[in-house]
């Protein structure tokens, strides 16, 4: 595999997909963990969320199936680089879009880090299908090109993230068309694929107009000097962790990044875990 043609494409496109990367074997173990979850899982509260998308946080807890996805040697070779050579994982979720779900609002994953555009990435994220990704199904639409876009410059005529946030009741068909000042691409990709896009990249989630499910696993990724958005020393319990892979271990945050940033109260991290 040429990562950096790889990393090349992203830096300049924004994304980059990889087909068939993970076997369907490993897809259908986590499917086995996430599923039944699903069965009973609450769909979101607002627009953003989606009124018909289920969602599952703090993956790595439900354990070694999940874990894969997570760190996976070639999209970590290049995530890496993207993020000044290391990183850890900022989120760690799992959305599931039913039948009859609008397409979500344009939006950047690393928005809330307060840097005038036009900047680097601090978030890259990677978008598993864990079912085919197709146009009917709501495959992730991007806008190429758009994570170099300068401060203030948004999709142009669809539905703002504020208007996500605030609107209480499912949306009506305005402002879920393409945007008047930029066309998109939908990430169609077969099960077990992944996409990798940069943090500043303008996208959503496709809207749902077949008659199943459409499931992806979403860990994202930021600068490990950045602060991540879930907590997983609260969400993911310590004995869990003391039982991962070391390299799952540093990307939830239990490392140090030079030269001391991530002590625990003097000593390396993962000296405080449980001894398994």
């Amino acid at each position: 595999m040429d990562h950096q043609h790889i990393i090349d494409t992203i830096q300049d496109r924004g994304y980059f997909i990889i087909e068939n990367l993970l076997p369907d074997e490993t897809i259908q173990a986590a499917r086995d963990i996430l599923d039944p979850i699903f069965a009973s899982q609450r769909t979101g509260r607002n627009q953003f969320e989606g009124f018909k998308t289920q969602r599952i946080y703090s993956l790595p807890k439900y354990g070694p199936a999940l874990w894969p996805f997570f760190s996976h040697p070639d999209v970590l070779k290049v995530i890496r680089p993207l993020l000044w050579d290391d990183c850890l994982i900022t989120a760690a979720l799992a959305a599931n879009v039913l039948p009859g779900e609008q397409p979500q609002a344009f939006h950047v994953d690393d928005g809330f880090y307060p840097i005038p555009r036009p900047r680097p990435a601090f978030s890259v994220g990677a978008i598993w299908a864990m079912d085919d990704f197709t146009t009917e199904n709501g495959a992730t639409e991007l806008i190429p090109h758009s994570h170099k876009w300068a401060e203030g410059q948004t999709p142009e005529g669809v539905l703002t993230l504020d208007d996500a946030f605030t609107r209480h009741e499912p949306g009506q068909a305005d402002g879920w068309h393409c945007p008047a000042n930029a066309e998109i691409v939908k990430a169609e990709m077969p099960r077990g694929s992944v996409l990798i896009f940069v943090g500043n990249l303008w996208h959503r989630a496709g809207g749902n107009t077949s008659g199943s499910a459409r499931l992806g696993l979403f860990p994202q990724y930021c600068a490990s000097w950045a602060r991540t958005q879930e907590n997983f020393y609260l969400s993911v319990p310590q004995e869990t962790v003391a039982t991962m892979p070391e390299v799952m271990q540093q990307l939830l945050g239990y490392n140090i990044h030079p030269p001391f940033m991530g002590h625990a109260g003097g000593f390396h991290p993962q000296k405080v875990l449980p001894k398994v």
